[in-house]
């Protein structure tokens, strides 16, 4: 794996299991949430680190919740090393089961003299389909 100036990364295992976890949750997980998933007890800060380098490489992207905690999810649309699109689409998390997920949908980033944006972070909080259903 590169990173976006083009460094090599190694890929240990837990990178792996990181990423293998990624790509089948429904949802995008706290640095905590994909510690706790994993087999092996991975050390948080090894974990933190991970993400952080898997977001450089634009493996994967992250959205700060509500709480302040960022959440992260893979980015099933990169199709190129290092990435060359920003993340432009939508995230909600839910007030009441607290479920951050990312929406299909996605904005127009403008384009901005004398600036250079790398990434958006949308965040839309309100209320899930599947708690609306059971409050009701």
């Amino acid at each position: 794996m590169k990173t976006a100036e083009g460094k090599k990364t190694r890929n240990t295992k837990h990178q792996k299991a990181v990423l293998d976890l990624l790509k089948n949750a429904t949802k995008a997980l706290t640095a905590d949430e994909i510690r706790e998933k994993l087999a092996d007890n991975i050390n948080k800060t090894t974990v933190y680190r991970m993400l952080d380098r898997f977001v450089e490489a634009g493996k994967i992207h992250f959205v700060t919740g509500q709480n302040g905690k960022s959440f992260y999810a893979l980015c099933k649309s990169c199709k190129e090393e290092p990435p060359k699109h920003i993340h432009n689409h939508l995230h909600f998390q839910c007030e009441i089961c607290g479920k951050v997920e990312c929406l299909p949908e996605t904005v127009k980033v403008p384009q901005l003299d004398n600036y250079k944006i790398r990434e958006t972070q949308l965040l839309l909080i309100g209320t899930c389909k599947r708690c609306i259903n059971t409050t009701n």
